[in-house]
């Protein structure tokens, strides 16, 4: 049986290492098992590391990578299924996150933010 998951998906992009923009855009998409889903970060401070995060309710957010713009390196947070979670350059100051294969699990808010 194939289960409709709903991902709410924050952007969030500091202007300083530890601070946070609360006021980042926000959508919502809906994708059912199996499919993937493709999420833009659009990035409004220069900056070398973008990283994407999960939040699920009752947990602590949870880093899966961050994108080395510069180099375009990905670099999967240990503990991170290998092929499950992409990150690559977009166009302009963009950077775009997949996620394959989606399971039930992975419902959650997923964010980027920027900090070195």
């Amino acid at each position: 049986m194939l289960w409709a998951l709903a991902l709410l998906l924050a952007f969030l992009a500091p202007a300083t290492q530890v601070s946070s923009n609360l006021e980042g855009k926000q959508m919502s998409l809906t994708r059912q098992a199996g499919l993937s889903a493709v999420i833009t970060c659009d990035i409004e401070h220069t900056s070398n590391y973008i990283h994407w995060y999960q939040y699920q309710e009752g947990m602590a957010p949870r880093r899966l990578l961050y994108y080395q713009v510069f180099s375009s390196n990905v670099m999967v947070e240990s503990g991170i299924t290998s092929g499950k979670y992409h990150a690559y350059g977009g166009t302009g100051r963009t950077c775009k996150f997949s996620l394959e294969n989606l399971e039930e699990s992975d419902s959650g808010v997923y964010y980027c933010a920027v900090w070195e």
